[in-house]
């Protein structure tokens, strides 16, 4: 599927993107500026993703043809809430509000969330029109000029509110390379509904405001660092929580675009009970991708530290990813196996429940470690993922009317312990980028073949239906 591509590139740059920004700047600079990113998730959480969830929710092909004012009023409320921002930002720099931080960098950080809120919008808008190859431009355009613009800045002026800059830019080129593809009519303040806009309002904002809430966390404890050990100190645990955030971001919604559509299209079609059996058959897949990823990267950290990580951050990058991991898996499992289950229900409630009881939970962590310990903000964080997981979870189920297969699940465990048995032999022995080599393909093959062997959602079945029909069609 052409959709699949621009997720690929987009995981492979935003991780030369994050790396290559701290080789750059270093641990300082890094510190400030991943405070910044933080600042720009949160205003786009907050703000702006709503009305994105909104259209993955009510605009579809149908719906533009049917009810054209779906888009009118989602467009209508993405300008207006992106000028309100915009107005907020320059009153609060005119009239000298004490905020923290220079206020460039302010600026360059809210600016950039509001870009990143509407790249998020129009990204959401081709989905639903299934327009992937306009998607894969978004994404591709987007990448490719934060590599140059970003990094570029980085390394001439080792200024963060330049690089933050260089992500707006990047967003709104990114936009403009689209806009008439996307278009469905010009903005009409007639065309929009103030129902349709209460209604979208009720179905995302419990969502939003989950949401909201897991982008304060490390934004929270990147602070709370930098106040407490250092800007530094900040830049190792931020490069370390960013490169997990992005990676495992990514592999999230890569799975949810890729299943959601389908259960969408079933929930229209076939009916809801269709749609929750396809989520549950789903979760399988989730678990099959997401497991073997958190554990191989892992077990090749070592090797990953001491061959892509910035000479400044090793070892420090490794001992604060480590404990992160578990919780970056579990926000994936929820991202791309859980959260659907809440989106078809429009129950949301639950997971701005979750997400409350993890900010507490990040906290009392802290407060029980003790936060002058450099090592309790990574065990916050994860702590505070993995009750997410626990709470949505227990939810999901009960809502789903068939549990996902106990059989496959048992075989994924199967195939990554497999896994990690055949790896973790490898660690420290070999020159890095022989190692890691080594790790990638065994544990690839390892688990590959496990998985096959025991049929993991007809995997192998469907394999061989695919390799008897192409042997059909040969002449």
């Amino acid at each position: 599927m052409t959709v699949l591509l621009p997720f690929l590139v987009n995981a492979a740059l935003n991780f030369v993107l994050g790396l290559l920004i701290a080789f750059f700047l270093g641990p300082a600079e890094f510190g400030r500026y991943a405070i910044g990113a933080a600042i720009i998730v949160l205003v786009n959480t907050a703000m702006m993703d709503w009305i994105r969830l909104s259209a993955v929710r009510f605009y579809s092909l149908r719906s533009r043809e049917t009810e054209p004012e779906i888009r009118a009023t989602l467009d209508l409320l993405v300008a207006g809430i992106s000028i309100t921002l915009c107005a907020l930002l320059v009153v609060a720099v005119v009239a000298g509000f004490d905020l923290r931080m220079p206020a460039m960098m302010l600026s360059a950080a809210v600016l950039a969330g509001i870009g990143a809120g509407l790249f998020d919008y129009h990204g959401a808008i081709a989905r639903a029109r299934f327009l992937d190859a306009a998607y894969a431009r978004l994404v591709i355009v987007k990448n490719l000029l934060a590599l140059v613009l970003m990094v570029g800045g980085a390394w001439l002026t080792k200024d963060p509110t330049v690089v933050l800059f260089g992500g707006l830019v990047s967003a709104a080129v990114a936009l403009v390379s689209v806009r008439r593809r996307l278009a469905d009519a010009p903005l009409s303040l007639t065309a929009a509904r103030a129902d349709l806009a209460w209604t979208f309002a009720r179905y995302a904002l419990p969502i939003v405001a989950g949401n909201a809430v897991y982008s304060l966390i490390p934004l929270l404890n990147r602070s709370l660092m930098a106040g407490a050990h250092g800007f530094a100190e900040a830049g190792y645990f931020s490069l370390a929580s960013d490169m997990g955030l992005r990676l495992f971001g990514t592999l999230g919604a890569t799975l949810e675009i890729v299943l959601l559509r389908e259960v969408i299209r079933l929930d229209e079609t076939r009916g809801r009970r269709a749609a929750q059996r396809r989520i549950s058959a789903n979760l399988v897949i989730v678990l099959a991708v997401a497991l073997p990823a958190a554990i191989g990267f892992a077990l090749a950290l070592p090797a990953f530290d001491r061959l892509l990580v910035p000479p400044s951050f090793q070892g420090r990058f490794s001992a604060y990813m480590a404990p992160l991991l578990p919780g970056f898996v579990a926000l994936t499992i929820f991202q791309a196996g859980l959260y659907p289950v809440f989106l078809l229900e429009k129950r949301t409630l639950v997971t701005t429940l979750a997400a409350l009881v993890a900010l507490l939970v990040n906290v009392a962590v802290l407060a029980a470690f003790g936060a002058g310990q450099p090592s309790a903000y990574a065990l916050a964080q994860m702590a505070a993922f993995l009750v997410v997981l626990a709470i949505t979870a227990v939810a999901a189920l009960r809502i789903l009317p068939v549990m996902p297969p106990l059989r496959d699940c048992g075989a994924i465990l199967l195939a990554v312990a497999a896994m990690a048995l055949a790896i973790w032999p490898l660690q420290g022995r070999l020159p890095a980028a022989v190692e890691l080599a080594l790790q990638v393909g065994i544990g690839a093959i390892v688990y590959g073949g496990v998985i096959l062997a025991c049929d993991v959602a007809r995997s192998r079945t469907l394999l061989g239906l695919w390799w008897a029909s192409r042997r059909a069609r040969r002449p």
